[in-house]
């Protein structure tokens, strides 16, 4: 008995790797991988400000952790990835999505497309990315690209935490030019 006491209290305190608390975060720093894009089997968002390129290999064992430790009552546990994992396991080489819904206010979307109410086929697998492909930038196992330059993002770069309106919370992760990339909600305001 004594020894599964102490089991419990050693076990405890230890998080599962792939989940990460944003709420917890103020201000951390991470960096872009540099990986071979041809060998790899990759997934490409193409965002406003840049072009966030993820290991197809990381991001399954990423999203096999977190479905693992959601049987353990995890505070992520309500995460679901199925259009994910049916985009994963289609096996192409190359997957690229665009995300003109998340990253682009209706102004820029009518500019764009003629009509504000644009509807995004690849919205629901971005909708699973949030957190899981945050996971993947925080844990430096991801090349960013800046939009604008068209280069590898060397330099570091910052994810800070933001209050948006009416109370809402969120974390950035911006580009060295201070530009957010990707963006989680961490509390919703009034």
């Amino acid at each position: 008995m004594n020894k599964l006491i102490f089991l419990t209290f050693l076990l405890i305190p230890f998080r599962i790797f792939a989940q990460v608390n944003y709420d917890e975060i103020r201000s951390k720093v991470f960096y872009s991988a540099d990986f071979d894009t041809i060998d790899e089997s990759i997934l490409i968002i193409h965002k406003k400000f840049a072009i966030v390129i993820f290991k197809q290999s990381e991001m399954d064992s990423m999203v096999q952790a977190t479905r693992n430790s959601a049987d353990l009552e995890s505070f992520r546990s309500f995460e679901r990835h199925d259009h994910l994992v049916s985009l994963l396991n289609e096996n192409h080489q190359k997957i690229s999505l665009t995300d003109y819904w998340f990253d682009y206010s209706d102004s820029e979307r009518k500019e764009m497309f003629g009509h504000s109410n644009y509807s995004n086929p690849d919205k629901a697998i971005l909708e699973q990315l949030f957190f899981v492909g945050g996971d993947l930038i925080l844990g430096g196992k991801v090349m960013i690209i800046d939009s604008k330059e068209k280069k590898i993002v060397k330099s570091k770069m910052k994810i800070k935490r933001v209050k948006g309106l009416f109370g809402t919370r969120y974390v950035e992760f911006r580009l060295p030019n201070k530009k957010a990339f990707w963006r989680i909600t961490t509390s919703l305001g009034e």
